[in-house]
């Protein structure tokens, strides 16, 4: 089952899930699992990443920390019934698989063949995540709310994302938008 998340940058969405993921954590007590998407890749991320994992460390339970940019999916099969799972975020995940090798000058993102092998990956994610055995609070932001890109890349990006975001409503049983800690309720469908 999935609870979807998201907001602007800096909302809340974040807090908001955790908040979410401890609360449902209590009842269930299996395990509490935070899969983190970041890729460190300059000084700014590498202290938001240290930030959220001292923050992570003071918390009152005991969080499962899989810190991984990609390939989500090849966690989920070793997660089970009545675990809480926090992804993220997709906005990460996707720019870190849509983007992929650009560190070393590649453009795969350019390939329209490319583009629709990275949403196949990521609607295969979000069906694993809607079809498995646990519950997954999933944060994503809001960047379609903005004025339309100029660059090609972003343009990609954006449009591939809000694809995702609809895929994920779709199978979410409820779906939250996150404005200055204010939580706005989109869908319900279920219980989480």
């Amino acid at each position: 089952m999935i609870v979807f998340i998201s907001g602007g940058v800096r909302s809340g969405k974040s807090d908001y899930a955790e908040e979410r993921a401890r609360l449902l954590y209590a009842k269930e007590q299996k395990n509490l699992i935070y899969i983190a998407t970041s890729d460190v890749y300059d000084e700014e991320m590498h202290v938001r990443v240290k930030r959220h994992q001292e923050q992570r460390k003071r918390d009152e339970v005991n969080w499962k920390v899989y810190e991984k940019p990609s390939n989500i999916a090849d966690l989920l099969s070793g997660f089970q019934q009545g675990d809480v799972i926090l992804l993220d975020c997709v906005t990460t995940l996707l720019s870190n698989e849509l983007f992929n090798g650009w560190q070393q000058g590649e453009k795969k993102w350019t390939s329209p063949s490319f583009i629709a092998e990275v949403e196949k990956k990521m609607i295969h994610l979000v069906s694993e995540l809607a079809e498995g055995p646990y519950t997954a609070f999933v944060v994503s932001n809001e960047l379609c709310f903005d004025l339309p890109p100029q660059d090609r890349a972003t343009s990609i990006y954006i449009r591939l994302l809000g694809r995702i975001h609809q895929d994920i409503v779709s199978r979410a049983k409820e779906a939250v938008l996150i404005e200055n800690r204010l939580v706005l309720l989109k869908k319900r469908g279920g219980q989480a």
